[in-house]
């Protein structure tokens, strides 16, 4: 994806959660006419769901069926069963890097089943799927984290973002869509430089 498909998709992704469906419209549109693909979007709404529940989603779906209609089935791209677990490990672990052991012990201390949860299926079964890469998700998340104003969550992705070859100015469009701009997006960007 290009620079220009990913804002737009972040724009989009950014307006599931306060339900600006129109937007979501508008920015779906615009991602298509700068080169994403159907698919690109779906796997973008798969992620969504992480962040802003089911019934969001299935709304973002309708909303992308009717201003984008399916030409073709879509197709199941999960990694296999087998392999979600530790691609999920070794994806969050990538993410956090030096800081990934503490924040495995911090989900594990709030409950294992919680744990296991997040590095099994929201990171091994959905982040980790090959439809879009780690840097088009962490800036993703870093969208839909500022839309929830989510602070701490967004620092930690906008560092994976740059980790995974995200510029500084991307991180920041991706705030954008989410509503954090300004002088608080100056804040976190000063903030996400420093070494985390």
């Amino acid at each position: 994806m290009n620079a220009a498909s990913i804002t737009c998709l972040a724009d989009a992704f950014g307006a599931i959660g306060p339900a600006a469906w129109d937007r979501f419209t508008a920015s779906v549109l615009r991602a298509r006419d700068h080169g994403a693909s159907r698919t690109e979007v779906e796997e973008a709404l798969l992620q969504a769901t992480l962040f802003f529940g089911f019934p969001r989603t299935v709304t973002a779906f309708e909303a992308l069926q009717r201003c984008w209609p399916a030409t073709t089935a879509p197709q199941h791209g999960a990694l296999p069963h087998a392999e979600q677990a530790a691609a999920g490990r070794a994806l969050f672990d990538a993410i956090y890097e030096r800081n990934a052991s503490s924040v495995h012990g911090l989900l594990a201390s709030f409950h294992p089943d919680f744990h296991a949860f997040v590095i099994e299926s929201a990171y091994g079964r959905v982040l980790a799927r090959p439809g879009l890469g780690p840097m088009v998700r962490e800036l993703l998340a870093v969208a839909g984290l500022a839309a929830l104003q989510q602070v701490p969550q967004l620092v930690a992705h906008a560092r994976g973002a740059l980790r995974f070859g995200a510029e500084l100015d991307m991180v920041r469009d991706c705030m954008a869509a989410g509503g954090i701009a300004g002088a608080q997006a100056a804040e976190l960007l000063a903030r996400i430089s420093r070494a985390g």
